[in-house]
């Protein structure tokens, strides 16, 4: 009865030695100095994995306690394979798929009536309510997935699900995952070890324990929703349980489920190492999320303690880590992955994973003033855009309904063209808020986006006089912008 075990199995997908493969847990860990990075084109199974690879890592090392100890696994270039060996081994009838007692993150005695398709597991996939984001599979046509696909699925569902109608074994609505809605930041270093040891923020194991640790959920602990835990410890959050599920073994591979209510938390006190907080319109600290209108540097500043905010552990502790390998003499160049969802209500609207350097100095009072700065320069910018083309619909229209100037000043380019721009030139911005230039070099960015859709919106608009009017007109406007754009990033 047991079956396809996650440690040893092939089921992560890596890049290694210039090829794409699949390792088991144990290889993953044991071999992270020669894996490259995870490789899935999926973000959130990417943040799912680095998740469940760094519950069992915070385990088996009892820690770390301490930066020094992250320091310390750096210099060596590996894990202590002694202390994971014996960890896993000590739990490795925990880690099967396939299982008469403790299938993996799975409940065994979950009742057979109305199996589901294993595609419910997967916003990706069309299935019930769920919107077709990337695909058109629907429930009678659902593919078999192998095993390795069925793990990734069910991992990445437990971490990101949303809440909704459940309507199966006295439950009818289910809560989301604890991190299924905030932006997760997932600072990455340049092979696998580096990137597992830029996530490991100090940790005390307190109360805590993962799914494998604590004994196998039953049918009776979750019908009714009678099962709470407490929001807390971060393995437990790392490897929650959101729903309960059951793959069913087709013998090479799994195209159904058992399905129904998981575990209940109560309203979420606990801040996850990999969320970011920001003040709402109340003064209210609340997890940061991304935005469906607008690409997430965009709302950077607003975690920054400047505005009151909180970065994410997980961003200060590569921080802090990076600063102790340039004062140690090691090297350390580390990106920042921001992913997540956007969603409503119970629909996913949109998958993200948005790559930004993470340069030293970023947390520093001179970073955060600047950081600020240029968000700050590049928002009300863009406000006297919108204005702009408000002006230029109503001297191209004359004087109309404002609902119908504000439709063709939407239609044109002049703003999707100005924060396009920008989403490309932030980057080196960021990489370089250290050095004294980066806000003239800022500036400059600003001006040539507004130029550059500035002219496309000329081409636009046509040559006739009216045309010609408007774009007069909206030349004087521009010229006030830019002008006003010096005084700001000062």
């Amino acid at each position: 009865m047991k079956k396809f075990s996650l440690l040893d199995e092939p089921w992560i997908p890596v890049l290694k030695g210039g090829r794409v493969t699949e390792v088991g847990i144990r290889e993953a860990l044991l071999q992270a100095p020669a894996i490259l990075r995870i490789e899935t084109p999926s973000p959130l199974e990417e943040v799912a994995l680095h998740r469940l690879l760094l519950a069992v890592l915070h385990r088996a090392l009892s820690g770390p306690r301490r930066l020094e100890d992250v320091l310390d696994w750096w210099r060596a270039g590996c894990f202590p394979e002694g202390r994971i060996t014996t960890y896993l081994n000590q739990f490795h009838e925990r880690f099967f798929l396939f299982h008469r007692v403790a299938p993996f993150f799975q409940v065994a005695d979950l009742p057979d009536d109305k199996p589901l398709p294993w595609s419910k597991l997967l916003p990706e996939l069309s299935s019930g309510n769920n919107p077709t984001l990337f695909d058109h599979t629907t429930e009678e046509n659902v593919p078999k997935a192998t095993y390795a696909q069925a793990a990734r699925a069910l991992l990445l569902h437990q971490t990101f699900v949303l809440g909704g109608l459940l309507r199966r074994y006295g439950i009818t609505s289910a809560k989301d995952a604890p991190v299924s809605r905030p932006a997760l930041f997932l600072p990455t270093g340049e092979n696998l070890l580096e990137t597992l040891l830029v996530n490991l923020v100090p940790y005390d194991g307190g109360e805590d324990a993962p799914i494998w640790e604590v004994p196998p959920l039953r049918f009776s602990d979750l019908e009714g929703g009678k099962t709470n835990w407490p929001l807390s410890g971060r393995t437990r959050v790392y490897t929650w349980p959101s729903r309960g599920v059951r793959l069913l073994d087709e013998g090479d591979g799994v195209r159904l489920m058992r399905y129904g209510p998981g575990v209940g938390f109560p309203e979420p006190p606990y801040r996850d190492p990999m969320v970011a907080q920001r003040l709402d319109a109340k003064g209210n600290l609340v997890a940061l999320r991304l935005s469906e209108e607008k690409s997430f540097w965009r709302d950077f500043s607003a975690m920054l303690p400047r505005q009151g905010g909180q970065v994410a552990a997980t961003v200060d502790h590569a921080e802090n880590l990076q600063g102790e390998l340039g004062a140690n003499g090691l090297e350390g160049h580390i990106l920042l992955r921001v992913v997540g969802q956007v969603s409503d209500q119970s629909k996913v609207l949109d998958v993200r994973r948005e790559v930004y350097p993470l340069p030293p100095g970023l947390l520093s009072p001179r970073g955060e003033e600047r950081l600020e700065k240029a968000v700050k320069a590049a928002e009300e910018l863009g406000q006297g855009l919108r204005s702009l083309a408000y002006q230029v619909a109503r001297a191209v229209m004359g004087e109309r309904e404002r609902q119908e100037l504000s439709g063709f000043a939407r239609s044109l380019p002049l703003e999707r063209l100005y924060w396009h721009a920008l989403d490309g030139a932030f980057p080196e911005f960021l990489a370089r808020v250290g050095d004294n230039t980066s806000l003239e070099t800022w500036r400059q960015a600003l001006t040539a986006a507004t130029r550059g859709a500035w002219d496309a919106t000329r081409l636009f608009l046509g040559t006739e006089a009216r045309h010609l009017k408007a774009l007069a007109e909206g030349e004087r406007l521009l010229g006030r912008l830019l002008g006003a754009l010096k005084e700001v990033v000062k």
